[in-house]
Protein backbone atom coordinates (compact mmCIF):
# COMPACT_ATOMS: atom_id res chain seq x y z
CA UNK A 1 0.00 0.00 0.00
CA UNK A 2 1.44 3.55 -0.80
CA UNK A 3 2.21 6.25 1.39
CA UNK A 4 3.40 8.17 -1.26
CA UNK A 5 2.34 9.35 -4.84
CA UNK A 6 4.21 7.21 -7.27
CA UNK A 7 4.37 5.70 -10.80
CA UNK A 8 4.30 2.18 -12.25
CA UNK A 9 7.77 1.34 -14.02
CA UNK A 10 6.07 -0.72 -16.46
CA UNK A 11 3.45 1.43 -17.89
CA UNK A 12 3.84 4.55 -16.35
CA UNK A 13 0.56 4.91 -14.41
CA UNK A 14 0.17 7.53 -11.87
CA UNK A 15 -0.18 5.75 -8.47
CA UNK A 16 -1.86 7.71 -6.21
CA UNK A 17 -1.62 7.25 -1.72
CA UNK A 18 -3.39 4.62 -0.79
CA UNK A 19 -3.47 2.39 -3.88
CA UNK A 20 -1.91 -1.08 -3.91
CA UNK A 21 1.63 -1.62 -5.99
CA UNK A 22 4.07 -4.62 -6.28
CA UNK A 23 7.73 -3.73 -5.53
CA UNK A 24 10.01 -5.75 -7.55
CA UNK A 25 13.16 -4.94 -6.40
CA UNK A 26 13.27 -1.00 -6.24
CA UNK A 27 10.76 -0.67 -9.34
CA UNK A 28 7.45 0.15 -8.48
CA UNK A 29 4.56 -1.86 -10.65
CA UNK A 30 0.91 -1.41 -10.75
CA UNK A 31 -1.47 -4.59 -9.77
CA UNK A 32 -2.44 -5.54 -13.99
CA UNK A 33 1.23 -5.05 -14.48
CA UNK A 34 2.00 -7.15 -12.12
CA UNK A 35 -0.45 -10.13 -12.55
CA UNK A 36 -2.93 -8.89 -9.74
CA UNK A 37 -5.73 -6.99 -11.79
CA UNK A 38 -8.19 -10.10 -10.93
CA UNK A 39 -7.58 -10.04 -7.26
CA UNK A 40 -9.93 -8.03 -4.29
CA UNK A 41 -8.74 -6.95 -1.51
CA UNK A 42 -9.72 -8.17 1.67
CA UNK A 43 -9.23 -5.84 4.84
CA UNK A 44 -7.60 -7.24 8.46
CA UNK A 45 -10.13 -7.46 11.14
CA UNK A 46 -12.02 -10.83 10.18
CA UNK A 47 -9.96 -13.46 10.87
CA UNK A 48 -12.98 -16.20 10.04
CA UNK A 49 -13.44 -14.72 6.55
CA UNK A 50 -9.85 -14.07 6.11
CA UNK A 51 -8.98 -17.65 6.39
CA UNK A 52 -11.59 -19.18 4.57
CA UNK A 53 -11.13 -16.80 1.78
CA UNK A 54 -7.41 -17.70 1.34
CA UNK A 55 -8.26 -21.59 1.44
CA UNK A 56 -10.62 -20.97 -1.51
CA UNK A 57 -8.79 -18.71 -3.63
CA UNK A 58 -5.63 -20.38 -6.20
CA UNK A 59 -3.74 -16.83 -5.69
CA UNK A 60 -3.40 -14.60 -2.64
CA UNK A 61 -1.11 -11.96 -1.50
CA UNK A 62 -0.79 -9.94 1.54
CA UNK A 63 -0.98 -6.71 1.79
CA UNK A 64 1.19 -4.53 3.96
CA UNK A 65 1.96 -0.56 4.62
CA UNK A 66 5.22 0.75 5.98
CA UNK A 67 4.62 2.42 9.05
CA UNK A 68 6.82 5.64 9.78
CA UNK A 69 6.67 5.88 13.40
CA UNK A 70 7.27 2.51 14.25
CA UNK A 71 9.63 1.95 11.20
CA UNK A 72 8.52 -1.60 9.59
CA UNK A 73 5.65 -2.58 7.47
CA UNK A 74 2.21 -3.28 9.12
CA UNK A 75 -0.31 -6.17 7.82
CA UNK A 76 -3.16 -4.17 6.23
CA UNK A 77 -5.20 -7.45 4.50
CA UNK A 78 -4.66 -9.63 1.82
CA UNK A 79 -5.57 -9.73 -1.80
CA UNK A 80 -8.09 -13.16 -2.86
CA UNK A 81 -9.81 -13.77 -6.22
CA UNK A 82 -13.12 -12.60 -6.10
CA UNK A 83 -15.02 -15.87 -6.44
CA UNK A 84 -13.18 -17.31 -3.47
CA UNK A 85 -14.05 -14.25 -1.15
CA UNK A 86 -18.24 -14.16 -2.29
CA UNK A 87 -17.96 -18.50 -0.89
CA UNK A 88 -16.07 -17.47 2.14
CA UNK A 89 -18.75 -15.08 3.07
CA UNK A 90 -21.73 -17.47 1.90
CA UNK A 91 -20.45 -19.62 4.46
Amino acid sequence: MIVKHSQCSKCKQDLMKGNLLLMEGDQPLCLTCAGFEDLVFLPSGNSTLTRRAKKYSTESAVVVKFSRSRKRYERQGILVQKKALQKAQEE
